[in-house]
């Protein structure tokens, strides 16, 4: 009775022979296919951006924050606007600027929360001060007082040069101390010499106020924007990404102009995401078919043969994409690399095919008969190729991880789809115009006389145990390996919303990866916000009523105090007249004389030591004004540096000093429909106490939270169950992709040994395939990580057609390697190798670990294909009665 795999080669070689006598049909009309099929894919293939349809919508995780978006949705699809100025004033300036003109746009914005900003903070932004700061900028202010009174009358440079000159004689005849004045002198001096280099200054009057303790953040403001979503295009957020850069180039927000507005957050990354994905998987995919080409060339030597396997590649290519569009509508930020792993597998294929009719060929058979031969010797174990590498894909399937379950499906079907074209097109087109009989072949590998060849032959017990002791030690370093949950570390680290994401990171002092839970009232949401910081793993909880101030009474009194000795800004009546030239130039003339005074006065201070340093660069100041052909306008330029920004800050304290008290209810609407439901649900903010870029810090973080609230939201659970989902996904297919291919491989073979002969290689190079990831520090990701079932399908193939050579064998048949099998396992790697390295070369993480795992589980499948599995091979008794273990004796 004839076994599965024989009745599978008839049936095959039959095909073939028909395929044959009707190759000029054949070629025509999967030629209309193809061009049909194309046109479909144009009009109904996308892309998906969106990470969150990477996962089942039914799991837990992404049922809570479901519900979460639902009660506060303003939350959720919004970019994330930074904008960085060289003061804290033109930072605000700039990003209420920006936010009002983002509001005027409802084409492209749904609306543009300025944290912080907007009338109601700027009445009340004392309030928000702890008690302790609040009285010492109290007494900062007290200090400060006669100098913001002499420059809200005459705010022009002749009126800041008379101040600074009068403060100075004032410190020398001991009226007063220089604690300010000093600070002043510095930045004057930091402008003047802004000016003499032709480069931008702005001075921050607030943090002259504040003595320059101000903090660097202060430079720098957020705002949260919700784009309208067109999602009938294939970048939903493109226009309005676009229309925030075109809005601030119009403002004049330049890295230029000194200030700076970049875009980060989940729009923006996936929006960066999906054009990195789309220019560099494209690239992939021709980087990829141009080296299977060249290898192809070096290994068939033959141009019918390479143009033929080529077209053949192309075409299945199509017909996958065309199945894609009609099966499932678009590609992910994972199954968008299905081209490369198409490419890398189906190619080999073709590449059996043709070797196997190449050999057959050169040994006297005529065209029609070498190509059922090649179909006979290699048509079953190219079919078990094709049903094994896609159980490796169709392994993901079932699992909840739905960007690579949509992948495995693609590349799946592709696999049949390759195998069908192999067999259909490939003999069609070679077909068309016959290779002549009995031609050989120069150049290519010649296995026979290299000594790799030998090597199992000679020393197979050598390699045997080499191969267990690498294999034990691969086992002792598979629990180290690491799976890095980080959604950033798949992305491309030069684009700008991962950078500015990164940055904030480093420089934020509160985590973007928080937690959220809502509580059905206020009240119960103070008690579950006492409990949950009382976690070890908690830094605060924040509520709506955080954001009322706390201590109003005595900040009011403080307020109250300094409002009566800081004067308003005067009326018109109380202005003085716009000094002429000559007065600006007297003015600057006379404190160059008051700092040579203090200079003369010997004194061991700051106020001395500045005014040492500012004389000198003042006088060239002068001497540059007096060769000028503008002076008023070098004036003008000088004057808008040091005192630009006064006018607003002495508005901003005015009505900072006129605060009332502020009760929830009088808190804004951006705040309220933030925290609290129409129906009164309140919304708590965790955040945690450590660094979560540590996993073990993470997941802590999170499960002890939910041991007090069990259902929560936000990016830390996000992040967490994504990468526990995907560590289930992966354990799931790895197994059910093992047990189906073992299972597959018996019923076909009904021979253990046999089975075992392949299995046995492939887990060998899976493990050292996971060691090498460990000692090289390349952890698994939410990209990478179908590289081991992967490998499982991959690996399996050239087993498969060792192991079926060797099952064939002539009896005089003793060195695999010698074998044009051997040959095209190895050309088949290589271009799986070149295939997948150019992945490798990709500045996407995700795209770039893929290609660099693949690539060396490609490179141990090999090795362990080619020398591992023939040592094996020697154990087996000879069906023909004959026993290889007398050369193992030998050896």
């Amino acid at each position: 009775m004839d076994s599965i795999e024989q009745i599978v080669g008839r049936r095959l070689t039959q095909w073939v022979g028909a395929v044959q006598k009707n190759a000029v049909l054949t070629s025509i009309g999967m030629a209309l296919a193809t061009v049909a099929i194309i046109s479909y894919v144009v009009g109904h293939l996308g892309i998906h951006g969106d990470t969150e349809s990477l996962f089942s919508q039914d799991l837990p995780f992404k049922q809570a924050e479901r519900r979460y978006q639902e009660a506060f949705p303003v939350l959720y699809e919004n970019m994330f606007v930074v904008v960085d100025a060289p003061t804290p004033e033109r930072a605000g300036e700039a990003a209420a600027s920006l936010a009002a003109r983002l509001e005027a746009e409802p084409r492209y914005f749904h609306r543009a929360y300025l944290p912080g900003g907007g009338e109601f903070f700027e009445d009340h932004a004392f309030l928000y001060l702890e008690t302790e700061e609040l009285e010492d900028l109290a007494d900062k202010l007290a200090i400060a007082q006669p100098y913001l009174a002499e420059l809200s009358r005459d705010g022009t440079l002749r009126g800041l040069a008379s101040m600074m000159a009068r403060g100075g004689r004032a410190v020398r005849e001991g009226d007063v101390s220089g604690d300010q004045l000093h600070a002043l002198f510095d930045r004057f001096l930091e402008a003047l010499s802004a000016r003499i280099e032709g480069r931008p200054y702005h001075l921050s009057w607030a943090e002259v106020l504040a003595e320059g303790e101000i903090d660097l953040d202060a430079r720098r403001r957020f705002l949260l924007v919700q784009p309208v979503l067109e999602f009938d295009e294939l970048q939903p957020a493109k226009n309005s990404i676009l229309a925030v850069r075109r809005i601030a180039s119009e403002l004049g927000f330049t890295p230029e102009s000194g200030v700076r507005v970049r875009i980060t957050g989940d729009v923006a990354l996936s929006f960066e995401e999906m054009e990195v994905l789309r220019t560099q998987a494209v690239a992939a995919g021709v980087a990829s078919l141009v080296l299977v080409g060249i290898i192809l060339t070096l290994g068939l030597r033959s141009f019918r043969m390479v143009s033929s396997t080529l077209a053949t590649l192309i075409v299945g290519l199509v017909w996958t994409a065309g199945f894609t569009a009609a099966a499932i509508g678009h590609l992910n930020m994972i199954s968008v690399c299905f081209a490369v792993l198409f490419i890398g597998l189906g190619v080999d294929f073709g590449i059996h095919l043709c070797i196997r009719y190449r050999e057959a060929l050169a040994s006297g058979l005529e065209h029609s008969v070498a190509l059922d031969e090649a179909a006979r010797d290699v048509g079953s174990s190219i079919f078990l190729c094709a049903m094994t590498t896609a159980i490796g894909f169709f392994a993901f399937v079932p699992t909840d991880f739905v960007g690579v379950a949509e992948l495995g499906l693609i590349s799946g079907t592709g696999m049949f789809i390759s195998l069908f074209c192999t067999l259909t097109l490939l003999p069609a087109l070679l077909s068309l115009r016959p290779i002549p009989t009995g031609r050989r072949y120069s150049g290519g590998v010649s296995w026979s006389n290299a000594s790799l060849a030998e090597l199992p032959l000679r020393h197979p017990r050598a390699i045997r145990a080499t191969a267990l002791v690498m294999g034990v030690a691969a086992v002792f370093l598979l629990p180290k390996a690491r799976f890095d949950n980080n959604p950033l570390n798949v992305r491309d680290p030069s684009s700008e919303s991962v950078r500015t994401f990164n940055e904030l990171l480093e420089k934020g002092i509160s985590s973007p990866w928080s937690l959220n839970a809502v509580a059905p009232s206020l009240d119960s949401a103070h008690l579950l916000a006492e409990r949950i910081e009382a976690l070890d793993v908690v830094e605060r909880v924040v509520t709506v009523s955080d954001f009322v101030p706390t201590d109003q009474e005595n900040k009011l009194e403080i307020i109250e105090d300094v409002a009566m000795f800081v004067a308003p800004p005067p009326g018109p009546d109380g202005l003085v007249p716009p000094p002429s030239v000559a007065e600006q130039l007297e003015a600057l003339a006379d404190l160059s004389r008051e700092l040579g005074r203090l200079q003369a006065s010997g004194e061991q201070s700051e106020l001395v030591a500045s005014a040492s340093r500012l004389r000198p660069v003042l006088d060239r100041y002068l001497r540059r004004l007096e060769l000028s052909s503008d002076p008023a306008r070098e004036i003008e330029a000088l004057q808008n540096s040091m005192l630009g920004s006064l006018p607003e800050q002495l508005r901003v304290l005015d009505a900072a000093l006129s605060a009332g008290h502020v009760a929830l209810e009088k808190l804004p609407d951006a705040i309220l429909e933030r925290m609290i439901t129409d129906d009164g649900r309140v919304r708590l903010q965790i955040f945690p106490r450590d660094d979560l870029n540590d996993h073990a810090a993470l997941a802590a973080f999170v499960d002890e939270v939910k041991t007090i609230t069990p259902e929560v939201a936000g990016s830390a659970s996000e992040i967490l169950e994504s990468g526990r989902a995907v560590v289930r996904a992966l354990t799931e297919a790895m197994l059910s992709a093992f047990v189906v291919i073992t299972l597959f491989l018996l019923m076909l073979w009904r021979r253990i040994d046999d089975t075992a002969l392949v299995l046995i290689p492939l887990l060998l190079a899976a493990a050292l395939t996971v060691a090498t990831a460990v000692l090289a520090d390349i952890p698994f990701n939410f990209a990478d990580v179908i590289v081991l079932p992967l490998l499982l399908g991959i690996g399996v193939d050239s087993g498969i057609h060792l192991v079926h050579r060797a099952r064939t064998a002539a009896a005089g048949e003793v060195n695999l390697l010698a074998t044009s099998t051997a040959r095209a396992v190895a050309y088949s790697a290589l271009t799986t190798i070149a295939s997948f390295g150019s992945l490798g070369l990709a500045t996407h993480l995700g795209l770039a670990t893929l290609g660099r795992l693949l690539t060396i589980g490609v490179t141990y499948t090999l090795i362990c294909n080619l020398i591992v599995l023939p040592a094996l091979i020697r154990l087996r008794p000879d069906r023909r009665g004959s026993s290889r273990r007398k050369s193992d004796r030998i050896a």
